[in-house]
């Protein structure tokens, strides 16, 4: 009897120290996930900002670089492009951002393309490295598309504007090349008046539909495939900008798979 209950206390004292050595192994793994949730920022691309599994949204900002703008036009352009950056596109949303120059062949990929990695607000310390995510979201996303967009305000005044070519291009290289199954929205801030030799909106009555029959109005339909279009016209030449220039656009955008949402002169 003394032998079967030294053996048993014996039997209780190793499955206490098993069971203690158990219990400090889990805390010790959960301590240890605890601190890596907490110092690492969340999983992204390292070069896009982009989730791992793919970016849920796609904005694309076109600029007008060939007409310089004017100090209201100016003010009112910083607005709108802090407000979109900082604002407008959502968490692991993509931003490319394109300049229309006057050879669209040497602006026809994106001068940066990032995702919104998030900026930290509404996560838990107890999962999240907030201050961490916060300083990469200022100064990996916010700060190198500020610079970009704010360099696209210093405009050179050029002879043409191939506006129709930049909306194949911001198709193909943009849109396409990504293929982001989500929200799809191009916004575009330009006076819309396209002029190069082949077409120009400067010489000559126009309307879509006779121009759609042409060899070149062929030739430039983009796809734009389910994209919503934002346009806020640069005013600098109202007698041009017309209701009718507006119904060629909207027209234009209709063939290409894409529908005008907004149109807003800007200030100006």
């Amino acid at each position: 009897m003394a032998s079967r209950g030294r053996r048993a206390r014996q039997q209780e004292k190793t499955n206490w120290l098993i069971g203690s050595f158990l219990l400090l192994m889990t805390a010790a793994v959960v301590v240890a996930v605890s601190f890596y949730l907490m110092k690492a920022p969340d999983a992204v691309d390292e070069l896009t900002l982009c989730p791992a599994d793919g970016a849920r949204e796609h904005y694309v900002l076109l600029v007008d670089a060939t007409n310089p703008l004017n100090f209201v036009q100016r003010q009112a352009f910083a607005i709108i492009t802090r407000d979109l950056v900082e604002n407008r596109v959502p968490e692991g949303a993509l931003l490319s951002v394109f300049a229309l120059g006057e050879d669209f062949s040497a602006t026809a990929k994106p001068l940066v393309e990032l995702c919104n990695p998030g900026s930290g607000t509404g996560k838990s310390e107890l999962t999240s490295n907030v201050r961490r995510l916060k300083q990469r979201y200022e100064a990996q996303f916010i700060a190198p598309l500020m610079e970009k967009t704010e360099a696209l305000a210093n405009a050179v005044p050029a002879k043409h504007s191939p506006i129709l070519e930049m909306l194949q291009m911001v198709g193909l290289n943009g849109f396409r090349r990504h293929s982001i199954a989500g929200k799809r929205r191009l916004i575009i801030m330009s006076d819309m008046l396209h002029n190069t030799p082949s077409f120009s909106m400067y010489k000559a009555e126009f309307s879509y539909g006779p121009f759609s029959q042409t060899d070149y109005g062929r030739r430039v339909v983009a796809d734009l495939d389910g994209v919503e279009v934002e346009l806020h016209y640069l005013m600098n030449s109202p007698q041009l900008q017309t209701k009718r220039q507006l119904l060629f656009w909207e027209e234009y955008f209709s063939a290409s798979g894409a529908r005008i949402v907004l149109v807003r002169p800007l200030e100006g």
